[in-house]
Parts: C-alpha cells; structure tokens; sequence
C-alpha cells in the first residue's frame, strides 16, 4: 500500500509542474486554457513539491509523509479550484488521498490504540529504570530444571547471557478470522515484561486496502483486546476473566518460544510426561494454566498446546485446543528463539492456523530511551 500511495503521490505532484510552466512562460501547455499568472505558477510549483516530497517519505520515513502531504493536497485544491475549468479532475486526486491523511491524522490522537501502546510501553520500561539487568544466567540456575528444559534453554544460549526482565519483538505475519477468510497481512510490534508480568502488543493488518489496528494489552490483573478499522470505528473490544486467562497462555507462549531466558526463576512447574514432552502449570493475575511443550530430536520445542485459551464464536466466548508449531529457528543477540510459527485453534476437530509468524526482531532488557 505505501508503494502505491508514494506513486499517486509523486503522478499527482508531477502533473502540478505544468501550472509552473505555464505560469512562467517556460512553454506551451495545450492542456491548460486558463491564464495563470506567474505567483500562481509559483504556488503550484509549491505544491508539485509538496506532493513529491511526501512520495518519497512514505517510503523512507513513513511516520513523517503526512506532515508534507497535507500541505500539499490543500494547496493543490486551493489551486484546482482557481483553474476549475482545466484542473477539476484533480480533485479525485486530492479526495482519494485525504483517505489515508484522515487515517493516519487520527492515529495521531491521545487515544488511538498506537499512542496508547506507546504510553503503555513507555510507562513500564520506566518502572525498570532502576533494575539491575547484569546478572548473568549461570550452569547452576539450569540445575532445578527437568533435563529437557535444561538442553533447551543450553541449545537457546541463556547461559551467560543477563536473565531476561522484557524483550521487544517485531513481526510480519498473516492473520485470518476463521479457514474460509482471506489472509490478512501484517506487522506487529510487541513489548513483554516479566516481572511483574505484562504484555502489550500492537498490529496493524490490512484486508482488501481496508487498514485495521490490533491491541492486546495484559497489564496487572486484566488483560483486553481491542480493534479498530482505519484506527477509528471499534470493531472488537474483548475483556473479562477469559481474556485475562487467555493471554496469560499467551505470556507463557511467548516466554517459552521468544525469551527462553524469562523462564529462569518465573513460578512455573515442570512435570516430565515422557522422554520428549513437559507439562507445566503457569501462574499469574490470579490464573493458572497448563500447556503440554514437545521437543523434538535436537531439543528444540516443536509445538506448545494449551486447553486454557479461549476465543469468540459467534458472539460466545469458548475455550478450545490451541496449539503454536513450530517452523523455524533464529538467533537475535546470540539468543536462539523461534523464527516461525503459526497459531492455531480447533474447528472441526482439527488444528486450523489463524496466524503466521515470521519474527524479524528481538532485543532483551530494552531499556527506557
């Protein structure tokens, strides 16, 4: 989508260069009856400018192109209005790109799921400001731990590494509703926190150019579920004892997949099923849940189940087997964690993905900026 707004960007911002033209006189532009004189061919040099100056930065710096977009799009049909005769099509232009400026205007908003992830985040790395992350993980620390769990967390290369007291993922993955939608694409930012406990994470998704946002927050005792399409109009907000419960599953996941060194000294325990397979039994925010973790021949976890988490069908909270295999592996920082994974539900009996992983990021004890 950015490719293709950057290109109605730069064409609508190009086109504007024949009102300089004729403006001042540099050649004959058949396409333009209407004089323009040479403060006006000025104005709509400006807002060529503009316009193409805002093309590049949705590419390089997309946070920022909305700065010089706007500008641009209101002086272009401040323009197009004094030469209505020639330039009214240009207005198509301008109302199609005001789409994406209210969007991204109103993520700009004290409230939108983006700035209340940022404050989120920003708010727990300063409650760690004064937390001592040098402590290494030793042989020793691995030494109360089931022998699996132990070759694991050798294998993902903790020992000697600082024990882990957050971590900052990013993502790209493809989300869907259910087996009969369409695939969604998206990206995702996520902050975890291990003592205490807490997890927010963000997702922007797009289906069919229709953009949404996604915010799971699990702070203190209650978690929720938020989204928004285009950051606007509410879509899902989820809360309540089976959400909590639900992403406190989701917590110990992501400590077991994506920071392996969390799980040093977190209140779990650990029961050997067989030669390949612990069962473990997590606690916090009041909830305990179970999740069956299986290894495979090189002591990588291959699959994590749980029968603890819940979603909603058809307006009704149930709670079915879910389960994430594994694909693939990555190293971050000398840390070894999951690299690829879906997240699956039941339907009908069998193991149905609504989501896959590709991790592109991770950094442990992120400290506050």
């Amino acid at each position: 989508m950015r490719i293709v707004l950057s290109l109605l960007l730069g064409l609508h911002g190009a086109i504007h260069l024949l009102g300089f033209v004729k403006g001042l006189g540099l050649a004959e532009v058949p396409q333009l009856q209407q004089a323009i004189s040479t403060r006006a061919g000025v104005a709509w040099l400006a807002a060529a400018l503009l316009l193409m100056g805002s093309s590049v930065l949705a590419l390089v710096v997309p946070r920022v192109w909305w700065m010089v977009a706007l500008p641009g799009v209101l002086l272009s049909q401040l323009l197009i209005i004094g030469a209505w005769q020639d330039a009214k099509f240009g207005t198509l232009a301008n109302a199609v790109l005001l789409v994406p400026l209210v969007i991204v205007i109103a993520d700009q908003r004290p409230q939108s799921l983006r700035n209340r992830f940022v404050r989120d985040t920003a708010s727990l790395l300063a409650a760690e400001a004064s937390t001592n992350m040098s402590v290494l993980v030793t042989e020793a620390d691995l030494a109360p731990y089931p022998q699996l769990l132990q070759r694991y967390l050798k294998r993902a290369g903790v020992v000697g590494k600082p024990r882990v007291h957050n971590v900052r993922l990013t993502f790209t993955a493809q989300m869907r509703n259910d087996p009969r939608s369409p695939w969604m694409e998206s990206v995702a930012t996520q902050y975890e926190f291990y003592d205490p406990p807490a997890r927010l994470f963000f997702m922007q998704a797009s289906r069919s150019g229709v953009p949404f946002d996604v915010f799971h927050r699990y702070v203190g005792n209650e978690a929720t579920f938020q989204v928004r399409v285009a950051g606007l109009i509410p879509m899902v907000n989820q809360s309540g004892p089976l959400m909590t419960r639900s992403e406190t599953v989701t917590l110990f996941n992501d400590m077991c997949l994506l920071a392996p060194g969390s799980l040093i000294g977190a209140p779990v325990t650990w029961t050997v099923v067989d030669e390949s397979t612990l069962r473990a039994r997590y606690t916090n925010a009041g909830h305990t849940i179970e999740a069956v973790l299986s290894f495979d021949a090189s002591g990588d976890i291959a699959n994590f189940v749980s029968l603890d988490r819940g979603k909603e069908v058809n307006g009704e909270q149930l709670v079915t087997p879910w389960d994430t295999p594994v694909s693939a592996y990555a190293t971050f920082h000398g840390v070894r964690i999951v690299g690829q994974a879906e997240a699956r539900y039941e339907e009908n009996g069998e193991q149905s993905a609504y989501g896959r992983f590709t991790i592109t990021g991770a950094d442990f004890n992120v400290r506050a900026p």
